[in-house]
């Protein structure tokens, strides 16, 4: 009998042969900042969540080029009281340098002969989860959510990296 088996999908395959990793999280917006939320506590949380999978993450003043895990929150707050529902979308991205893939054919190459080798920063792998929370429980669930993000992360840069996934 013959198996067939998938390809994996570009984004697990761009995590092949990832050791490191920076952080960056984009600025809050000033409703977010209000609630006493801070960009560190992401950056820290990131950071710290990374390191326990297993996955190095370099200082700002580290040098070497690694892939950047940015991760950015978005929110609409529904008022200033404790109760006031906020609509949040936590996204976290892999971005890194890529040449884009020269095809045969006249088209292709008049359309790429201006960036020529120069590398792009591509988004090669995203997740994100939008939530529907109260004011004053933004803090556990941003934790909460940012926490699986990179659970999803590194359950996939193990399975591009022929390791076990833990389930």
């Amino acid at each position: 009998a013959k198996f067939a088996f998938a390809e994996p999908s570009s984004a697990i395959r761009s995590l092949t042969g990832v050791l490191a990793v920076r952080v960056m999280v984009e600025d809050l917006n000033a409703a977010m900042q209000k609630t006493g939320l801070k960009k560190e506590q992401l950056y820290t949380l990131a950071r710290e969540t990374l390191s326990k999978t297993g996955i190095r993450v370099l200082q700002p003043h580290d040098a070497g080029r690694v892939p950047l895990v940015y991760i950015r929150l978005s929110s609409v707050m529904g008022g200033e009281g404790d109760g006031a529902p906020v609509g949040l979308y936590l996204n976290m991205q892999v971005r890194q340098m890529a040449v884009l893939e020269k095809k045969e054919g006249t088209l292709a190459k008049q359309a790429i002969s201006t960036a020529e080798e120069k590398p792009l920063l591509v988004s090669t792998w995203e997740n994100g989860t939008m939530a529907m929370v109260g004011r004053k429980e933004i803090g556990f669930y941003v934790r909460t959510i940012l926490t699986n993000l990179v659970g999803d992360f590194a359950h996939d840069h193990k399975e591009a990296n022929g390791l076990q996934p833990q389930s």
